[in-house]
């Protein structure tokens, strides 16, 4: 469950996500980092869905994978996506019905502007290019002129208040901080951008379930 906003134009891709990671029904369960960098590829990764599956994407690209840049990555990335999925539902018993998705965003190598790729596990893993602009999920209105990153918490906000309004089998949960990674020519910018009113009150949440669940 994830909030996910990303802008990306030629020269330039910025991803806001939040940090929340919850239990199968929605308890909150730990607080986590939804995208990555890879300098060596001058790319970024994020994901949406299931928690920890990213994790282990990063590894296998920064481990065992020989690539020259995002573009090269993507030819082989939807059968190896396949495998690891395969793999993590096994491991975690996760039900057929729960799907993930996984972003890449970065210069290519070939002409070395920004190319942007999205990988469904809905659509088994198959590579779709992400067009230049503004790309949300869940849903929200994007204010007319919005300027990155001062929108981001407003839109972010309208984006729990729907959710808040959905069944809570359907609900996608959003909280903890609100996490900025940004990429130019001239390299990588994260940092906190801000963190939601409920912040506290959700921590002690995390650890009381985590006593719940392990003591």
């Amino acid at each position: 469950m994830t909030s996910l906003i990303f802008h990306t134009d030629k020269e330039q891709a910025f991803v806001a996500t939040d940090t929340l990671a919850t239990l199968p029904k929605g308890e909150p369960h730990m607080f986590t980092t939804k995208a990555f960098i890879v300098p060596h590829l001058q790319m970024i990764i994020c994901g949406t869905g299931v928690a920890g599956f990213l994790g282990k994407w990063f590894v296998q690209i920064n481990d065992r994978m020989v690539v020259r840049g995002i573009d090269h990555l993507n030819y082989h990335t939807p059968g190896v996506l396949v495998d690891l999925w395969r793999n993590h539902k096994e491991e975690l018993s996760i039900s057929e019905t729960i799907t993930t998705t996984v972003y890449h965003f970065g210069f290519s190598e070939e002409d070395g502007i920004i190319h942007s790729y999205v990988y469904r596990s809905a659509n088994n893993f198959k590579s779709e290019d992400l067009q230049y602009g503004i790309g949300i999920k869940p849903e929200c209105n994007v204010p007319e002129g919005y300027k990155l990153p001062t929108n981001i918490k407003e839109m972010m906000d309208e984006q729990r208040a729907i959710q808040a309004s959905c069944p809570k089998d359907e609900r996608v949960y959003i909280g903890g901080k609100i996490l900025i990674h940004h990429l130019t020519k001239s390299g990588f910018n994260v940092y906190t951008l801000d963190k939601f009113e409920d912040f506290e009150a959700t921590e002690i949440e995390i650890y009381k379930n985590f006593d719940s669940l392990y003591r």
